[in-house]
């Protein structure tokens, strides 16, 4: 006797099988978006600039972070850390502005340049240390800040407020926290599909980094940089996506936001009145 495939029988069959298909497609999707950010491909970068000389910071982790060190004439050494994926020619034109105003410079390439798993910030801040110890050792440096840009805002950040040798802190379009970050934006027109793909891709950042993404919380970490000063700077275009305003109520003084006019994410250079706002606020720190 033949047997009877009834609607009740094969109907929650299907949808087991749709659904566990659904979260086979979802899982690819996220994997796939987490590799990408955590071994992300780094661009060639440019020769080496007149006035700047190679180093290599040997880090306690077994990897060498590349950089180009140009010395002060103030006695002042700035560090930069480009975004998600940068070399150390990534905020060449600051670095420029800078030494032309007398500062050091150290800029250092994003980790993941070196073939180590980007983090977001979160283990990146160790490359900022590394390189406080690199510019403190070399003659006549008595000072160091740090810029940061994006992911590499948030590195300078958590770096500052775990070590005060880092005297002054300019952070650029940085999120506020990793977690919030990767979550869909309210009413985007793939919400649906996001707020599905989150909890899966917050899930491979941890097992991939062994860090929950909410740990990696620069809006957390400002206010332990006080009495030390900072200065965040996000573009007019971004600074509602980047929660610039919130960070800055959550850093305690001395601290000053700076919305770059017209601009978005990276776009600060173009800004009136940019060089003057970034050597104005070393200036004024270094007093």
């Amino acid at each position: 006797m033949r047997p009877s495939f009834s609607l009740s029988w094969w109907l929650p069959r299907l949808l087991l099988a749709l659904i566990l298909a659904w979260v086979s497609v979802l899982g690819g999707l996220a994997a796939v978006y987490i590799q990408s950010l955590l071994h992300p491909t780094c661009p060639a970068g440019l020769p080496q600039p007149p006035g700047y000389q190679s180093v290599a910071l040997a880090s306690p982790r077994g990897f060498s972070l590349a950089g180009w060190y140009h010395p002060p004439r103030n006695g002042a050494v700035i560090i930069l850390l480009g975004g998600h994926a940068a070399t150390r020619d990534a905020l060449l034109p600051e670095a420029e502005i800078l030494a032309s105003a007398g500062y050091g410079i150290l800029a250092l390439e994003q980790r993941a340049c070196a073939g180590q798993t980007a983090t977001l910030g979160y283990r990146e801040a160790e490359d900022v240390i590394l390189g406080v110890d690199y510019a403190l050792s070399q003659p006549g440096v008595t000072w160091v800040g740090a810029l940061g840009f994006s992911a590499g805002g948030v590195a300078v950040i958590r770096a500052a407020a775990a070590d005060a040798r880092i005297r002054a802190v300019v952070a650029e379009g940085n999120f506020a926290n990793l977690l919030e970050e990767i979550s869909p934006a309210p009413g985007g027109t793939m919400a649906w599909l996001e707020w599905q793909l989150h909890p899966l891709a917050a899930a491979f950042y941890t097992l991939q980094t062994g860090i929950w993404p909410g740990l990696v919380n620069p809006q957390g970490n400002l206010a332990h940089i006080s009495p030390r000063p900072v200065l965040l700077i996000h573009g007019e275009l971004e600074v509602a996506r980047t929660r610039g305003v919130r960070q800055f109520e959550s850093a305690a003084q001395p601290k000053t936001l700076w919305v770059a006019p017209g601009v978005g994410h990276g776009g600060y250079l173009q800004a009136a009145g940019y060089a003057l706002k970034l050597v104005g606020f070393f200036d004024l720190a270094l007093k």
